[in-house]
């Protein structure tokens, strides 16, 4: 297996040794081995451990009989997992609605999680490379190397790692394609909740809307094409709502009107989906894009007494 890593900004002036032992996430023995060998070069040449690393070098190593991780032995039984995409380093799995990602305090560790079931499904743990909130569905990628988690990370930090949701909202946006840019923070120090307020994070996000319905009661709904720019808790559902289009079933970020909307409609979760994911391939460094079509409890064409 052949590692590429292309230097950073925030990176130049490690050494060799400091970025394989940091960023690219490799054990003591795999750089050991692999310097032994001859098997890492800069910019397809020898390069000394101490000697420093500019911006834009390319660094590869060959990790000679890589070990993939061993089943485990122990019997761990978790439901299925619907699976888009899967190679040496990546797995890519659909996440269906109501369904934490991993342990926190409402699932504690050996609960029913995302995370458990690719356990399973694997027979050894994988590293998460990002996640959805518990009623979001749509696809979460996991990293089967150390060095694949941090090197996917690192994309997101620099925004080469790109998301793309559906939603559907109560309203149509206007103008109906934008960016919504728009600070967010906590509501209060202790709260979950976050708000737009001229003293929080940056925070932006671009809209497309893609189509638009009328209800037999008047209402109007759309279905939306949603990018995070930036990464913050919330972030989709506060911006949504920010410019007057609530997320459908969305129980903590809403208006009087989408509330009593998404009772009608008996939606208990809110409507939206993760639908592509474009990244850097941490392996053969070529962009790679993973798609699964949106899974929404709102779906038209079994609602023709609300249409």
């Amino acid at each position: 297996m052949i590692l590429t890593h292309i230097v950073t900004a925030e990176e130049a002036g490690m050494t060799l040794q400091q970025l394989l032992r940091g960023p690219m996430a490799l054990s003591g023995r795999q750089t050991r081995n692999a310097k032994a060998q001859g098997a890492v070069t800069v910019d397809a040449a020898p390069f000394f451990s101490n000697q420093k690393l500019r911006e834009g070098m390319v660094v590869r190593v060959m990790l000679d009989g890589y070990d993939a991780p061993q089943k485990s032995s122990a019997a761990f039984e978790a439901a299925a997992v619907e699976v888009v995409y899967e190679d040496d380093a990546l797995l890519c799995v659909f996440k269906p609605p109501l369904l934490q990602c991993h342990p926190s305090p409402s699932a504690p560790r050996g609960s029913d999680t995302l995370e458990s079931r690719v356990h399973a499904y694997l027979g050894y743990p994988a590293h998460p490379v990002h996640r959805l909130d518990s009623e979001t569905t749509g696809l979460v990628l996991f990293a089967k190397l150390p060095y694949a988690q941090a090197h996917l990370q690192q994309q997101m930090q620099r925004g080469t790692f790109e998301k793309t949701y559906e939603a559907w909202v109560y309203g149509v946006p206007e103008p109906q394609e934008g960016m919504i840019d728009a600070p967010i923070e906590r509501e209060h120090p202790d709260s979950f909740t976050r708000i737009v307020t001229p003293d929080g994070q940056h925070a932006a996000s671009r809209y497309r809307t893609l189509e638009h319905l009328t209800l037999t009661g008047g209402q109007v709904v759309s279905r939306m094409q949603l990018s995070p720019v930036t990464g913050r808790t919330h972030q989709l559902r506060v911006h949504m709502t920010h410019i007057g289009c609530p997320l459908l079933g969305d129980t903590r970020y809403k208006t009087d009107a989408s509330d009593a909307l998404s009772r009608q409609l008996s939606l208990r979760y809110h409507q939206l989906s993760a639908v592509s994911l474009s990244f850097i391939h941490p392996i053969d460094d070529g962009r790679q894009t993973i798609t699964h079509p949106a899974v929404f409890a709102f779906i038209p064409d079994h609602m023709d007494a609300f249409l």
